[in-house]
């Protein structure tokens, strides 16, 4: 991809920027400057893209529980106001600060709204399932399942061509409207803390994880379980906890531990520094902290692996949670829950073929793994159990059949035709799951690998940075 380019605006410390159609959010100072600097520059693609998002999460939430937009916004208000209290009040500032400017802009979108905004994507997960029962009862799923993606992995040591650790990811979600007009590729330079890079959407300031300049990268794979609430830390806030504190694997995990927690969600960080990896499997009652074995890498989906005995694993048993809501037939050993996970025609079975995809292809290039062939298996559209390549273009057969680790879903209508949130605009609300942005990093050399243009985004192509250098811009 050609690397020209374009200054569209600065603002204090901060400064925009495009690439091709990639937009590049440059933020630093303390939490107030960093959040005007953010609404001031991106006044324009908050305004033409969040009123539209923010319905379009609303009816997925909405029909999730058998309801239209007005219910879904009803609960996106309502996990808003639980989740709060839970925001570290740096962030809280950091909204305030973009709050404000977008005020100065003539924008209708408060406070409030910037704040159900950021927790958005933890009260949509929450509302996949509704029913937050004891997993020994029966576990009332949504009548309408929605998508589930992202993975990630990591390698090093005699895994790569050069020893260094290798970190690659997969945001995969729904292209609903304004969503994919919406992302950003963000360089965040805190006054107290680590600088660090991360993709997310125009005024929210985390979703997904990243990379910082301490040599740590970090992913979140929604990971359903029984034990859910809005009552604790989502995986925007975690996230950009990890990144601003975190200097080794076990700074994050003392972070994800002590925090109180949303959703189910695996958190998978990695260290360049040390060569080493972890998963911590969490939800809002437990953790557990799942180790590689045996070889250099280690990778991660949308499912718990913390079953004692799986993968020289020990511990709490992550999955007993997790059945009630994946539906698993049989867990009682970990070669009926195994089988269980293979289950095509279970519609709420997080597309578990890319576990097994990510080892095979891990395993083929072990001693020879680099960026560039990080990205091909980023990247990667063969069936995880008939190896048959899957078109660009041809959605898999469903969420359990045929996903492969370039993920695409059917599309589906959520909302015939809706107002759109403090708009004049309306529309149909239609979304397809597909890969939104992909990411490959070494992150010791500071090197960065983008996809965020077109859909499924690394189609595309994958576009260039290095940390240390716009850091230093």
């Amino acid at each position: 991809m050609e690397n020209k380019r374009i200054e569209l605006g600065r603002c204090g410390k901060g400064s925009l920027q495009m690439e091709g159609e990639t937009t590049i959010l440059h933020v630093k100072g303390t939490a107030y400057e960093r959040g005007w600097q953010h609404g001031y520059l991106l006044h324009e693609k908050i305004a033409a893209t969040v009123p539209k998002a923010l319905t379009s999460a609303a009816a997925v939430c909405g029909k999730a529980v058998g309801g239209g937009v007005d219910e879904g916004l009803t609960r996106l208000r309502r996990g808003m106001e639980e989740a709060r209290g839970f925001m570290p009040p740096e962030f809280v500032e950091e909204i305030r600060g973009l709050s404000d400017a977008l005020a100065s802009q003539g924008s209708p979108l408060d406070f409030q709204d910037m704040l159900m905004w950021n927790l958005m994507y933890d009260t949509w997960c929450f509302h996949a399932h509704p029913d937050q029962s004891d997993p020994s009862s029966n576990f009332v799923r949504s009548p309408y399942p929605e998508t589930i993606g992202c993975s990630s992995f990591s390698a090093w040591g005699n895994a790569t061509r050069d020893g260094k650790l290798l970190f690659g990811k997969n945001m995969d979600n729904l292209d609903l409207p304004g969503v994919p007009q919406g992302r950003i590729l963000v360089f965040c330079d805190p006054d107290n803390g680590f600088g660090h890079a991360n993709v997310t959407q125009a005024g929210m300031l985390a979703i997904d994880g990243g990379f910082n300049e301490a040599g740590i990268c970090m992913m979140t794979h929604y990971s359903g379980s029984a034990y859910e609430t809005m009552r604790g830390c989502g995986i925007g806030t975690l996230t950009r906890l990890v990144l601003q504190n975190a200097a080794s694997v076990e700074d994050g995990i003392d972070i994800l531990n002590v925090r109180p927690r949303c959703t189910g969600v695996n958190y998978h960080i990695a260290d360049a520094k040390a060569n080493r990896a972890a998963v911590v499997e969490a939800n809002a009652k437990e953790t557990a902290v799942r180790r590689p074995f045996g070889r250099d890498m280690l990778w991660s989906t949308n499912h718990c692996n913390c079953f004692p005995g799986w993968m020289g694993y020990q511990g709490k048993n992550m999955v007993e949670g997790q059945k009630p809501v994946y539906r698993l037939k049989d867990i009682s050993t970990i070669e009926a829950w195994q089988e269980s996970l293979r289950e095509k025609d279970n519609s709420n079975i997080a597309a578990t073929g890319r576990f097994r995809r990510y080892e095979k292809l891990l395993d083929e290039a072990y001693g020879n793994l680099s960026l560039e062939k990080g990205m091909e298996i980023l990247s990667d559209r063969h069936n995880p159990d008939t190896g048959e390549l899957r078109d660009w273009d041809t959605p898999a057969k469903g969420r359990n059949d045929g996903m492969t680790i370039s993920y695409l879903l059917p599309r589906r209508t959520y909302s015939e035709n809706a107002r759109f949130y403090k708009s004049e605009e309306s529309g149909s609300i239609t979304g397809q799951s597909s890969n939104l942005w992909s990411a490959m990093a070494a992150p010791a050399s500071g090197d960065l690998y983008v996809a965020l243009e077109g859909l499924p985004a690394h189609r595309r192509g994958f576009r260039y940075f290095n940390l240390f250098e716009e850091l230093g811009r």
